[in-house]
């Protein structure tokens, strides 16, 4: 839920993805998809601008020619920037990683990833090649799809939408 929270930062017209890293429940790193420091963002641009789509750029060259850093890799990096180590920790991430991101996730040293929605590109054949070493690399011990309850999502939209010191205080009353 939280990486859901963290993807509303998302400066990218095309996905708004959220990444959260964690070791022994405890919040290491939070990431989302956006610009570089320093570099323009699509979102100042207006709500559909693209760089890659504005410049015809082919979904082969998308990466080349993307603004955004995934959400995965500014989790790791925020890490590194202030010397958070990852090893054996957790990922939790809105979308599937890529296999670009995949590989920075096993060299951080993350031994279990959970995404929300499956990575899906017009190449099949090469998502799922990666989706197979994903699934069975031996330094990860979990790559697991998962799905938030509708009563988890519930619950989140009371608190978001609600007094939470009243339900705080409640709860401490009992």
């Amino acid at each position: 839920m939280l990486a859901k929270l963290v993807s509303a930062r998302s400066t990218c017209n095309v996905r708004k993805v959220g990444a959260v890293i964690v070791r022994d429940n405890k919040i290491l790193a939070t990431g989302y998809n956006g610009a570089v420091h320093g570099a323009f963002h699509c979102s100042d641009k207006g709500p559909s601008y693209c760089l890659r789509r504005d410049i015809g750029a082919s979904e082969a060259d998308k990466y080349n020619y993307c603004l955004a850093s995934h959400a995965e890799a500014n989790a790791i990096n925020q890490a590194a920037r202030f010397g958070v180590s990852l090893e054996n920790s957790t990922l939790y991430c809105t979308l599937e990683p890529c296999n670009w991101c995949f590989k920075q996730l096993i060299q951080a040293g993350i031994k279990e990833i959970y995404f929300e929605i499956a990575y899906d590109s017009p190449n099949k054949e090469f998502d799922s090649f990666w989706r197979q070493i994903m699934e069975t690399h031996q330094g990860l011990r979990v790559f697991e799809q998962i799905s938030i309850s509708e009563q988890a999502k519930q619950f989140m939209l009371e608190v978001l939408l609600g007094d939470s010191t009243r339900k705080i205080a409640s709860y401490l009353q009992t």
